[in-house]
């Protein structure tokens, strides 16, 4: 019986990631990706990766063992939240305010109520993210210039996405969080300059919230 709730949220997350997939267009700002949704095999596989994400993340907050069960529906929330951003980075190279700046809100509003961080852990969080993704935007746009692209790995999305990470993670946990992204991160980037794609642009905000799921996901190793 105690796996029985972590059943629940993942039978739940799966129900979530399914419908949040199909209607994932109407939080993109641009009419021509709200009017370009997905369909056919494309909307399907979209939907089945998104349920199966969802869904584990979801199990995994709520496993025994881990927080109460307030605490646990605040982690499976963010994650969930977290796991839609990835999705429309993978679809059309974007992480729409529209789901980014709530998200950011309720994490300043309530990140102080998980068991093992304060406000003062969650605003050190976010600032010193805010310090870091400055940094790696402008280290983006220098090394755009110098391979003569456009289009950079870190844009402004991957910078608000990095200053929500840390209201998520708090101090000093956002650290680990950003490694474990960009680790992830370097394997695809060594991966296509092993194929010769050297301007090749993905995003990188996936490989972001991967590192930040980890975080919050098993909060004990990092606080």
């Amino acid at each position: 019986m105690e796996f029985a709730l972590s059943a629940v949220g993942a039978t739940a997350g799966f129900a979530f990631g399914w419908l949040a997939a199909a209607y994932q267009h109407l939080l993109y700002r641009e009419p021509a990706f709200r009017e370009g949704r997905l369909a056919g095999r494309r909307l399907l596989l979209a939907r089945i990766l998104l349920a199966i994400a969802c869904a584990t993340v979801a199990g995994l907050a709520l496993r025994p063992g881990h927080y109460d069960l307030g605490p646990a529906l605040l982690t499976a929330g963010f994650a969930l939240s977290l796991l839609v951003l990835a999705s429309t980075d993978f679809e059309r190279k974007r992480l729409p305010n529209k789901l980014l700046y709530p998200t950011a809100i309720l994490a300043l509003a309530f990140g102080w109520a998980w068991p093992d961080r304060d406000l003062q852990h969650v605003l050190l969080g976010g600032a010193a993210a805010a310090g870091i993704a400055v940094a790696l935007f402008v280290f983006g746009l220098l090394t755009g210039a110098l391979l003569r692209i456009r289009a950079t790995a870190f844009g402004l999305g991957d910078v608000k996405l990095i200053v929500l990470l840390g209201l998520l993670c708090g101090w000093p946990a956002l650290f680990p969080a950003l490694l474990y992204g960009v680790l992830a991160a370097g394997v695809v980037s060594v991966a296509l300059l092993l194929r010769g794609r050297v301007k090749s642009v993905f995003s990188y905000g996936p490989y972001l919230i991967l590192g930040g799921l980890i975080v919050i996901l098993w909060p004990a190793a990092f606080v």
